[in-house]
């Protein structure tokens, strides 16, 4: 009985039964759906779930305002009161972001470029001080600074026999330009280790006026030829700035920078071998990488006891490098691209020959007594003297076999193995054939060196460099290549 009963009401005996049932089915479903329906309705009635909704609506849309314009970007008051760098604001131009308002207020120094450089609130107030102090229209004044810090005049001690005259070379470059001579003369004339000026050198290299011989230059640079050029205005009214007393100090700051360590006056650059294998036995790095900052590398370097300055004495060499358009760089001194307008990457016939190669730029203060090994560089080079005298003697590439370089995959590769202050001919009897010509780097002076042109540098003083590179040419790859690289 009980269980007839539980069939006939759970189980339709028919037609209409079961078409009941399915229809109940549904009015129970739609009930709940519309029970749903009514609960979200009842939710979104109250006034704190609309504003709600409504305030977030707007904070969205806000935020997504702020990123199109650019207000998020780092350049906020506190890092730049702090002076610390501003990495994102060179890249807001390329990026397609506009630049922001606050930022446009700012001074801004008549060379300002908008992809690189130092963008800071703290930058721009010293720029500005600076620019009041020292206006860039009154050229003559840049000038007769300038002049007052090349304290002599360097002339070539084979001026008779050569067929041009250094300072006023002709338009066409010379056959066989620039004149060399035997290495060994240049040594004995002017051993590497003396830093006592000579007034006769064998000086080769063409020195253009910028105001007067701009074209020579160019076609001396298009010729792939070296030169230096001098009295550029924005070379005068940077060695000018960097001159004032105290200028540097307030630039710099106190942070730590890249120096490298010497137990006696010679740099060599070395790097890690990849392979063990490829690491010669009993191999140790010629320096030590540390690091320091400009006022305490400036208390070793500006001294004047010579006994503390001599070849077998501890020498620094203090770096800075601004990454410019280069990703990842690693380093903070983007005022560099402010301070050095002439090396920013622009379409420049002159000092930069490809802006899109530029391997940012990088300054080395030397003190007295700092010898740079010879080598060469893969890269054309654009090389600026800022203050004190270097000098330079150099190689054309053909020399590459005389030079006795470290093989390719040694640590210092591309480095003259021979000690040039003190040459072993038994060891390198090919050195002793060697040519070379030299020249002293004076302020305001900038030497163009083509790819792979050899160069041995010695620090004459306290003295400030900076270059940069752009690009290669091909034009002496033949004879590096069959010297091994």
């Amino acid at each position: 009985m009980n269980t007839t009963a539980y069939k006939r009401v759970t189980t339709p005996t028919n037609h209409y039964q079961q078409r009941t049932s399915r229809l109940g089915l549904k009015r129970i479903r739609r009930k709940k759906s519309v029970l749903n329906q009514n609960f979200f309705s009842r939710f979104l009635r109250h006034s704190f779930v609309r504003y709600g909704l409504l305030f977030l609506t707007v904070i969205l849309l806000c935020l997504d305002i702020a990123l199109r314009s650019g207000a998020f970007s780092k350049i906020d008051t506190a890092v730049q009161e702090n002076g610390a760098p501003n990495h994102h604001q060179r890249h807001v131009k390329r990026r397609g972001m506009r630049i922001p308002k606050k930022l446009n207020e700012r001074y801004k120094h008549s060379d300002i470029m908008e992809e690189v450089g130092d963008k800071s609130q703290r930058y721009a107030q010293l720029r500005k001080v600076y620019d009041e102090m020292l206006p860039e229209e009154d050229t003559q004044r840049m000038r007769a600074f300038v002049e007052r810090l090349r304290e002599r005049e360097y002339n070539t001690i084979m001026a008779d026999d050569m067929n041009y005259d250094i300072h006023n070379c002709p338009s066409e470059p010379p056959p066989n330009y620039p004149d060399a001579w035997a290495n060994k003369d240049i040594l004995i004339n002017w051993p590497i280790d003396d830093t006592n000026p000579r007034e006769l050198i064998y000086q080769g290299l063409c020195v253009f006026n910028y105001d007067t011989e701009y074209d020579k230059a160019l076609e001396y640079r298009e010729r792939e030829l070296p030169f230096i050029i001098r009295n550029d205005p924005k070379v005068l009214r940077t060695t000018e700035r960097w001159n004032q007393l105290g200028y540097l100090e307030k630039l710099i700051g106190d942070e730590d920078h890249r120096t490298e360590y010497s137990p006696n006056n010679h740099f060599m650059y070395w790097s890690n071998p990849r392979h063990k294998r490829r690491k010669p036995n009993e191999w140790k790095p010629p320096t030590e990488i540390i690091k320091m900052s400009y006022r305490k590398w400036l208390s070793h370097a500006n001294i004047t006891d010579e006994n503390k300055l001599r070849p077998g004495n501890e020498h620094w060499y203090f770096r800075l490098i601004g990454c410019g358009l280069q990703d990842r760089c690693g380093t903070d001194s983007e005022y560099l691209f402010d301070e050095l307008a002439f090396f920013q990457p622009r379409e420049n016939d002159l000092y930069m020959s490809d802006p899109e190669e530029q391997k940012g730029i990088h300054c080395r203060f030397g003190m007295k007594g700092v010898i740079a090994e010879n080598h060469f560089d893969g890269t054309r080079n654009m090389i600026a003297l800022f203050g004190g005298e270097r000098r330079y003697i150099l190689s054309h590439p053909d020399q590459c076999e005389n030079l006795a370089l470290y093989p390719k995959g040694h640590p210092s590769a591309r480095h003259s193995e021979v000690d040039w202050s003190n040459p072993d001919y038994n060891k390198f009897p090919e050195f002793e054939k060697a040519l070379s010509n030299e020249v002293v780097l004076q302020a305001a002076d900038v030497l163009y060196l083509p790819t792979v042109w050899f160069h041995h540098i010695v620090s004459l003083g306290l003295n400030f460099q900076c270059n940069t590179r752009s690009g290669v040419s091909r034009e002496y790859m033949k004879e590096i290549n069959a010297c091994g690289f």
